[in-house]
């Protein structure tokens, strides 16, 4: 049997797998069905045995890489229930969420390129013409910067209100961000060259009216957050762009709900860094703190955020180590 006649005969069977995954995650293990935990313990078993055999068959192919993650994860909840379900959200944010988006780390580089080479290209268009300002910094901004403040000044006034708003505004635009993954990326990338020139001409309209660090001691802050949370989320879009673009082995159907499961995963963890984010922009960034202070708070949130990325993600060798184990539910 070729590898792709062993996948397609097997992919409905794994797929159901995951469905019962699933829904012991969403109900608990002690609340599943009686009889729905019976057919997923014996979809479990062939899976661990579709294991071996693509193991001994097609050692090196993707599909005993992806076969071994989905054993993993039912051997955790079927045999370790008491461990596993704990805290559904608990094992959210230790691993699956700091997972998800380290597996997506391409995605996310590349949409944090395509915003920098806006923001890049913006500020030097702009540097050379200023008459581009118009378009995109707005008559408010431009009337501020002339008067040689920011136009942030109004935040330490309306701070807990302002907050919100800024918050629900950056998960609004994150959300529309990840959304657009479905026109094959085309709106998450206008929205990334949009954002990143529109802040490469703000930075060099501040710079030409000598509010260049004025700019910098605001932003550094918040934007520690709020700046990678929208790169995440455009990652979280790039994801579906991709199994539609380039749907595998699987199909384009499949591949899509596959990624798109994925993505929510990650935009979900997003909310909390945009609402962190928004109370840091509404009562710190413009409030009269040292400008070192906030880039020292704007280092720390940043560093943070990257090692919890990259630690918690290295999942317990008991997640990856598929096999049978005694002590389930029930005799198996």
């Amino acid at each position: 049997m070729v590898v792709h006649d062993f996948i397609r005969s097997r992919k409905d069977s794994w797929a159901q797998l995951q469905a019962f995954l699933d829904k012991a995650r969403r109900l608990s293990l002690a609340r599943v069905p009686l009889d729905a935990f019976r057919e997923g313990s014996s979809l479990y078993r062939q899976a661990v045995a579709d294991l071996a055999y693509a193991r001994m068959r097609f050692p090196g192919h993707p599909v005993v890489k992806e076969l071994g993650q989905i054993v993993g994860q039912a051997h955790s909840i079927l045999y370790q229930p008491g461990k596993a379900r704990s805290s559904g959200w608990t094992v959210f944010w230790r691993r699956t969420w700091p997972t998800s988006v380290r597996a997506a780390a391409g995605p996310i580089l590349l949409a944090t390129a395509i915003f920098w080479a806006g923001a890049i290209a913006g500020f030097f268009l702009t540097a050379q013409n200023p008459v581009l300002e118009r378009f995109f910094v707005s008559p408010p901004m431009r009337e501020a910067i002339a008067a040689k403040r920011l136009w942030t000044e109004s935040l330490t006034r309306t701070a807990p209100s302002a907050g919100t708003h800024i918050a629900v505004n950056n998960i609004n635009v994150s959300l529309l961000t990840w959304a657009l993954g479905l026109t094959f990326g085309i709106g998450t990338v206008w929205l990334l060259l949009f954002n990143g020139l529109m802040l490469g001409a703000i930075a060099a309209a501040c710079l030409r009216a000598g509010m260049l660090t004025p700019l910098a001691e605001f932003v550094v802050g918040h934007g520690s957050l709020e700046l990678p949370a929208i790169w995440i989320s455009a990652g979280a879009g790039l994801l579906m762009a991709d199994a539609m673009l380039f749907p595998g082995r699987y199909g384009r159907r499949e591949e899509l709900r596959l990624q798109g499961r994925k993505s929510v995963q990650i935009i979900v963890g997003i909310v909390p860094l945009l609402l962190i984010a928004g109370a840091i922009e509404a009562f710190i960034s413009p409030s009269n703190a040292p400008g070192a202070a906030k880039a020292l708070l704007g280092l720390c949130l940043g560093l943070a955020l990257l090692s919890y990325i990259v630690l918690c993600a290295a999942a317990p060798k008991s997640d990856r180590v598929p096999g049978p184990k005694a002590g389930g539910r029930e005799g198996d």
